[in-house]
């Protein structure tokens, strides 16, 4: 009975880790991919440019704080939900992580000893279940800090690329038009050519500007 419930747990768990990592993967591909497409260069100000891509590297180290020297505070919320959320499971896995570690330990020793374990999880469950669910949090909690620290240099990277676009303007007559294209095949024979039986299908994209 415990075994099966433990079985749930970890599922749901699982479930629930997976879909923030999923999120954070496409909110950190939406915070690069929203720079702003430049395309045309406006004319020289000056010689030196005040806003430096380096600067807002080093501003970066700080989180958030990249995002803050080039203006662009909307990235902010986005920046810190995905610090909270992955130090949020980095906390509670590691939390869950050393409980278990403690009743798996307790109950290990009880068993090689021929004792009693007095701890309340090491009562509820086996000790090869404990074993499991303590390798389940642990690694649970390793994912999280790693996961933390791609986003930490993500959001290095979003700063940077922002600065080295700042200066650049976008043109609104630009657009981007795809259209589905059929094209016939033809065979040669002798001096003339005929259509073909195929007909490659595919897409063609118009650039305007």
């Amino acid at each position: 009975m415990c075994s099966g419930n433990n079985n749930k747990l970890i599922k749901t768990r699982k479930n629930i880790g997976q879909l923030i990592l999923i999120f954070l993967f496409f909110a950190g591909i939406y915070s690069i991919q929203a720079q702003n497409t430049e395309i045309e260069k406006p004319e020289k100000t000056s010689a030196l440019r005040p806003h430096s891509p380096k600067k807002a590297t080093l501003y970066a180290l700080v989180p958030g704080a990249g995002q803050i020297y080039n203006k662009k505070y909307w990235k902010l919320p986005i920046v810190y939900a995905g610090f909270g959320v992955t130090g949020y499971f980095a906390i509670a896995n590691g939390s869950e992580y050393k409980k278990y570690r403690e009743a798996y330990t307790c109950s290990a020793t009880a068993a090689a000893l021929g004792t009693e374990c007095d701890n309340p999880l090491a009562k509820k469950y086996k000790t090869e279940d404990l074993k499991s669910i303590r390798d389940f949090y642990r690694r649970n909690m390793e994912l999280s800090y790693i996961v933390m620290g791609a986003w930490y240099i993500l959001q290095m990277l979003d700063a940077t690329v922002d600065a080295h676009l700042y200066y650049w303007e976008v043109d609104e007559n630009l657009s981007v038009r795809v259209d589905p294209m059929i094209q016939p095949l033809h065979f040669n024979s002798g001096s003339f050519s005929e259509p073909g039986p195929v007909t490659p299908n595919g897409l063609r994209i118009t650039v305007s500007f």
